[in-house]
């Protein structure tokens, strides 16, 4: 049996596709978990493609199976490699996120189509299929951590992404932002303590991105693994809310841990935007200190913003340079507000007639999809590029790089190089 992983990118998103790309490009868990889930008696023959990186130079080889997993942004391209498999003979499956949210248009251009997890249900198909009786949907949303094993990264090209491999302990998040797709799809629960640890100590790398949504989401959880973490003198990288900058513990023992950098959601300097998104813990009022106390402890802060939220202005938008520097971020990224296709946002905005498109190939977070409330849609887009481009100028880099409390030249380096990798991204707005 052969079997090919796909995870496909538009070539229209001219993201990612450049010399600068190894250094923003983190490697996919989804392939390497795919992988991993084959069982072992099917003597499967496997192949990967992730078109964000590599070119289809396997287009021409015949698969038995191909299996697709896609965000919304991509879904056009999903379904024209599955046009184009399924005439040469291969059966095509789907999977992700735009799967998951939207079933039965997934269901018009796949054979069979896995809603949720696939933990279970990736493996149980493949079994179905051997037999010659798979069904059209699977669907097992209860997983449990302990059904979450240890990915084949082997099976990834490894030289196209960050040196760093990544990991995951907890794939949920207990908040329940309107914006955010992530609680519809994860629970937060954390996988046992000692799997994570024999994982890390498998990667057999010092360096490490942890890609959970909210690594500080269980508090408890977090606070065992990271004392058996603080035992192996790792460095790592991760996602948390502002929350973390509340709890000293926490702090300290990311530190002693190896953390070095975590990914903040700020999302918005305006207080009525963040209430309206179901993010009011987050007062604009408490960035600074917040940011501070997390440098204090010696890791980066990489500060994450949303355009277009309904209360948003144009005055405010065009200072989040200003606000990047006055918070003295190590980082910054930005999105357009982008609505999840049949998510709570998108019914809102559908019910208020205010979606524009519903061309699946513009929800890449840098178009803008509905009508804003303060301003037009081409605004908001020319916005979006204006505070992309003001924010990575060299000076703004030296100085954030020249300011961080990370010790030792090659986090320096590190902090420069993703920098670049920033600007870079940030200038190819497609």
């Amino acid at each position: 049996m052969r079997i090919l992983l796909v995870l496909p990118w538009d070539l229209d998103h001219g993201r990612y596709r450049s010399k600068f790309s190894a250094l923003v490009s983190y490697q996919p868990l989804t392939l390497a978990t795919l992988a991993s889930l084959v069982p072992k008696e099917l003597n499967a023959e496997i192949d990967v493609l992730d078109e964000m990186v590599q070119k289809n130079k396997k287009a021409k080889k015949h698969y038995d199976i191909v299996a697709i997993s896609f965000v919304t942004s991509e879904s056009r391209r999903a379904y024209e490699l599955a046009k184009m498999y399924k005439e040469r003979g291969s059966y095509v499956v789907f999977g992700g996120y735009h799967t998951t949210f939207m079933p039965n248009e997934a269901k018009k251009h796949a054979d069979t189509i896995i809603i949720g997890a696939a933990e279970i249900a990736f493996p149980m198909f493949l079994k179905d299929f051997k037999r010659g009786k798979p069904k059209r949907v699977y669907e097992y949303q209860n997983i449990k951590p302990c059904d979450i094993g240890v990915p084949n990264r082997d099976i990834l090209p490894k030289r196209k992404y960050v040196k760093f491999p990544t990991i995951i302990a907890s794939r949920g998040c207990p908040n329940n932002c309107e914006f955010c797709a992530i609680s519809k799809m994860w629970k937060c629960e954390g996988r046992e303590v000692g799997k994570v640890i024999d994982e890390i100590k498998g990667l057999k790398s010092k360096n490490m991105i942890f890609f959970d949504p909210n690594f500080f989401g269980n508090r408890e959880y977090v606070l065992k693994l990271m004392i058996e973490m603080s035992k192996l003198k790792i460095k790592w990288i991760g996602s948390a809310t502002m929350n973390v900058a509340k709890d000293d513990e926490l702090l300290s023992l990311a530190k002693d841990s190896g953390c070095y950098g975590l990914l903040i959601g700020f999302e918005s300097m305006n207080r009525t935007s963040l209430k309206d998104a179901r993010k009011g813990f987050n007062d604009p009022n408490d960035y600074k200190e917040a940011v501070a106390k997390i440098q204090s402890y010696g890791i980066d802060v990489n500060g994450c913003f949303v355009l277009g939220f309904d209360s948003d202005t144009e005055e405010e938008l065009l200072s989040l340079p200003d606000q990047i520097n006055y918070l003295n971020l190590n980082l910054a990224r930005f999105a357009i507000l982008t609505p999840v296709p049949n998510s709570e946002l998108f019914k809102r905005l559908e019910k208020e007639k205010r979606i524009l498109t519903y061309d699946w190939h513009n929800y890449s977070q840098n178009k803008v999809v509905f009508q804003p409330e303060n301003m037009t849609s081409e605004r908001l887009e020319e916005i979006y590029r204006y505070v992309w481009k003001e924010t990575y100028k060299f000076k703004n880099i030296f100085k954030r790089v020249k300011c961080s409390k990370t010790k030792g030249l090659f986090a320096k380096l590190v902090l420069f190089c993703v920098n670049i990798g920033f600007k870079y991204l940030g200038v190819d707005l497609d």
